[in-house]
This record gives C-alpha cells, structure tokens and sequence, in this order.
C-alpha cells in the first residue's frame, strides 16, 4: 500500500499530482520542515450526535455520523496540506493517529 493510501485509508481520494519530499537546509537544520501549521478534526456537538451520547458510548457511530455531517478527520485535514504542498504524508502520520475501521 502506497503512503497516500495509508494517509487516507479507510477512505479512497485521488492522490495529488505531486506529493512534497522533507528536503533539508541551514534554516530547518536539516529536517526538512520550518515553524508549524495547524490540522484539526472539528466534532460540532448538533442533534443526532448529542443523542448518541450516553454512558455506553459508541465512538464509532458518533464518528459516522459527524462525517455524514461533514466532519473531516486529522488524517484528512493533514492530506488536504499534502495536496497544496505544505506538509509531507510522513509528518501528517506522525502526528495524526490512524481510524480504527
């Protein structure tokens, strides 16, 4: 499985026509990144996902259906700065935990 498919799994996106590589030099010592940038997963507390809240709690169905509401995941956030060419697949899997399908 390529890197782009593992990023995006379990969803199936296009990858970018050019994907961006750590290159190093004197300002990032070498790293191959410079100063930080933000990716978030946003959970809006609406209706349907206030209903499944409860002490038995299904992660899962609350996941699915912040997503159908349009919730975009860490992991999506973070491909969605490797497509515009900021950030690499690797550093977004460093930071960002993998969905339990």
């Amino acid at each position: 499985m390529d890197a782009w498919q593992q990023l995006t799994q379990p969803w199936e996106m296009e990858p970018p026509s050019q994907i961006a590589r750590p290159v190093g030099c004197v300002h990032c010592r070498d790293t191959g990144y410079a100063g930080r940038q933000g990716i978030y997963e946003v959970l809006v507390n609406s209706r349907a996902v206030q209903a499944q809240i409860r002490s038995q709690l299904n992660t899962s169905k609350i996941r699915d259906i912040a997503m159908g509401e349009g919730m975009r995941t860490l992991r999506l956030s973070g491909a969605a700065r490797v497509a515009r060419g900021e950030t690499t697949i690797e550093e977004v899997m460093r930071v960002a935990p993998m969905i339990d399908a």
